[in-house]
């Protein structure tokens, strides 16, 4: 079997489990078990497709297959109890689920995993909250700082 044979079986065996997970998660109530094998898959199929200069499309497909999971997880991890113990902490949460808030200019780790604690999981939600809430977040000053930045350019560039 040729390179490129291998890399295409591989490419589709990644999308096959990806589109398993996803529809588990249209037709199953979400588990945190079935939404880190979701990611897990997501990610997979991400770097072995973005690997090869994938178009458009496929990166747009990619996108909207990360939000869904992220929404996913937003919905699930907030039906939670306060005070539920979860396989994953806050830390692990906010480096699986958080990509599409540290694709922001200048979010890091840290102030997604802050965003997390405090039920912010998407750019959608974070730019949803009034300017000047910003600060009952109760966010590291930097963390406010860079999160305040953002939130002006973004409603800047965001006609009412």
């Amino acid at each position: 079997m040729t390179d490129t044979a291998q890399y295409a079986d591989s490419a589709l065996e990644a999308v096959h489990r990806l589109n398993q997970t996803a529809e588990q998660l249209i037709q199953e109530p979400a588990s945190e078990v079935l939404l880190i094998s979701a990611m897990t898959h997501y990610i997979s199929v991400r770097q072995t497709l973005t690997a090869d200069a994938p178009s458009g499309a496929t990166l747009a497909a990619l996108a909207r297959t990360e939000q869904f999971i992220a929404a996913a997880a937003d919905a699930y991890y907030r039906q939670l109890p306060n005070g539920t113990k979860t396989s994953l902490d806050n830390a692990e949460r906010a480096a699986l689920f958080g990509n599409r808030l540290m694709a922001l200019d200048g979010i890091g780790p840290a102030t997604t995993r802050e965003l997390f604690e405090r039920g912010i999981f998407t750019p959608e939600q974070l730019f949803a909250i009034p300017v000047q809430s910003l600060e009952t977040l109760d966010l590291q000053p930097a963390s406010l700082a860079r999160i305040t930045s953002l939130h002006s350019a973004h409603q800047a560039k965001t006609p009412d």
